[in-house]
């Protein structure tokens, strides 16, 4: 008599019956038109030919830059680049192509290039799918991926380019196309583009010193192209090729006060490692003079949230001996610490995010090093750790719920 198996599967798959509810309901979220639509209308200055806007996005709040009787963008070209086609074909019959209507395959392609990667680490399928949700629930990109912002727009093309550049390097290792997506990540958010250091120190490591050059060349010529692109693109709209706009941006008092101390600047550093480290949860009061609480009891710190709470199961990394990185997990790693040195080196705080949201210029690479010394010392992800992984994207979600109302 064959056994019925019905109850162990169920068993299976129950713990991702609330994460993939949560993660359809951030997808329908993200595929609104809430937010603002600057790639979207910049695309439509690109399709004519144009390099600013057409009409005004706005003032303060929509970070306008005005230089020389026209308003331009001061973030990376590519994704609004990315967004032409569609801005086109909707153009023809006089509809407006939202950044939410492509955002939501990007946010699939992030699940799949983390599903894939986790699954050539030597992870089981559950386990990969457990790992899948961890990253995109349990982590800052949750918030991202929820509103169709042009800067939260942005950071979900980045990255998805960052993800797609490290399932190249697991799969195929296509140097020329790694060039390519880095030489992107650039022209999006030039505080992400520094994982080409992990993709160089691994050519020049493992590559036979016969090919290694032909190698980096192949890795580096895009990725030159695209800073030379930058600069013209920088040259064309404010006379200088390091000039990207930052300085003419509308802004109110306080970022205003921030940014006349350096767009970057070492100044910058102690407010960003407070938002990606220490920063907490704020309360929620009944009314301004009680103490009492109301529900949801506390809600998203607007100036960011430390990443052992919307992602503690990087603390995991920390109680690690150096050992336990290999090479490749510290080439990742100086990676990271110089993207995160750049984003911590801003003037921005990123306000109006749940969670730290600049730390997904270098949090792709983070995650990766998690998979790696993780399955280094565990056969399969402990319940522990998936309670971990899981449970997070829940408190995020709960969090998510009173950021998007």
């Amino acid at each position: 008599m064959k056994k019925n198996r019905r109850p162990s599967t169920f068993r299976r798959l129950a713990p991702f019956i609330i994460p993939s509810i949560i993660l359809v309901y951030v997808l329908l979220v993200g595929f609104g038109i809430e937010g603002s639509q600057q790639f979207s209308e910049l695309a439509q200055g690109f399709l004519h030919g144009h390099l600013y806007f057409l009409h005004s996005i706005g003032g303060e709040g929509q970070d306008p830059v005005f230089f020389g009787n026209h308003i331009y963008w001061s973030e990376g070209p590519f994704p609004a680049v990315l967004l032409m086609p569609f801005v086109a074909v909707f153009s023809v019959f006089h509809h407006f192509f939202y950044q939410g209507y492509l955002k939501w395959l990007l946010v699939y392609g992030v699940l799949f290039f983390v599903y894939q990667i986790a699954r050539r680490l030597r992870y089981t399928k559950g386990d990969s799918l457990v790992l899948m949700f961890g990253f995109a629930l349990g982590s800052v990109f949750i918030g991202v991926a929820s509103v169709s912002s042009g800067w939260l727009y942005a950071q979900v093309v980045c990255a998805f380019l960052l993800l797609w550049s490290l399932y190249e390097y697991y799969y195929k290792r296509r140097w020329w196309l790694i060039g390519i997506l880095c030489g992107l990540t650039f022209l999006t958010r030039g505080t992400a583009a520094p994982i080409i250091i992990f993709f160089a120190l691994e050519i020049w490591q493992n590559v036979p010193r016969t090919e290694r050059r032909q190698q980096l060349e192949l890795l580096c010529l895009p990725f030159i192209v695209a800073i030379l692109l930058q600069g013209l693109y920088n040259a064309a709209r404010f006379h200088s090729p390091l000039n990207g706009g930052y300085e003419y941006q509308l802004l109110g008092p306080a970022p205003a006060t921030s940014r006349a101390l350096g767009v970057f600047s070492l100044l910058h550093i102690p407010a960003n490692l407070y938002a990606l480290i220490f920063a907490s949860p704020v309360t929620t009061l009944r009314n301004p003079y009680s103490w009492t609480l109301s529900f949801p009891y506390i809600q998203s710190n607007e100036d960011g949230l430390s990443i052992f709470i919307t992602s503690p199961y990087f603390l995991y990394l920390l109680s690690q001996k150096w050992s336990s990185f290999d090479r490749t997990c510290r080439n990742l790693l100086l990676a990271t610490a110089v993207s995160c040195l750049g984003v911590l080196c801003f003037y921005g705080l990123g306000r109006n995010q749940l969670g730290y949201r600049y730390s997904l210029d270098f949090l792709p690479e983070l995650f990766v090093v998690f998979m790696i010394v993780y399955r280094r010392g565990h056969e399969r992800i402990t319940r522990g750790m998936k309670c971990l992984l899981l449970g997070s994207g829940m408190l995020n979600f709960y969090l998510l719920l009173s950021y998007i109302a």
